[in-house]
């Protein structure tokens, strides 16, 4: 059952997504609320499904990551089984940090993160180009990253009395 959100339902989650590690004491302050009611707010937000996951974003430059980059995808085979194997195979591949099927040329869009070219080649041409489902793959290097964000635009969301 989808839970209606009202304008303090989504302060909420727009701060939250920007903060995953606040409280609701902290969220109170920014929300205008009483801690309590943040709190219980806050816990009913997961439970009906609106909060996936909290996570930490990482620096990909202090951990040595310096390659970005998208891989368009065109796969041999639409079957079932084909594209649960792909599935199956693009999970175990940590460099692969999402994967969308499209509509369109490509089958399926990579967002791919190592350390450099050279690896970046190497899980190309070892892991990606040798897999059995992978009839073509076209990869566009990163060269500055302009805007990077994980905040869902809230304004969208379905509101009470809407």
């Amino acid at each position: 059952m989808t839970r209606e959100l009202d304008s303090y339902d989504l302060r909420i989650l727009a701060y939250w997504q920007e903060h995953g590690d606040i409280g609701p004491v902290d969220m109170s302050e920014r929300v205008h609320l009483s801690a309590s009611q943040c709190s219980r707010r806050m816990q009913q937000l997961r439970q009906a499904g609106y909060v996936a996951r909290v996570a930490g974003v990482l620096d990909a430059e202090k951990l040595g990551i310096g390659v970005s980059a998208y891989v368009l995808v065109t796969l041999r085979s639409h079957e079932a089984g084909w594209l649960e194997t792909f599935h199956q195979r693009i999970d175990a591949m940590d460099e692969v940090l999402e994967c969308q099927a499209l509509t369109g040329e490509a089958d399926i869009i990579l967002k791919v993160a190592t350390c450099d070219l050279a690896s970046f080649n190497k899980f190309l041409v070892r892991e990606l180009l040798t897999a059995p489902e992978v009839a073509t793959a076209r990869s566009s290097i990163v060269l500055e990253n302009l805007k990077s964000t994980t905040a869902l635009p809230v304004r969208f969301a379905r509101r009470s009395g809407s």
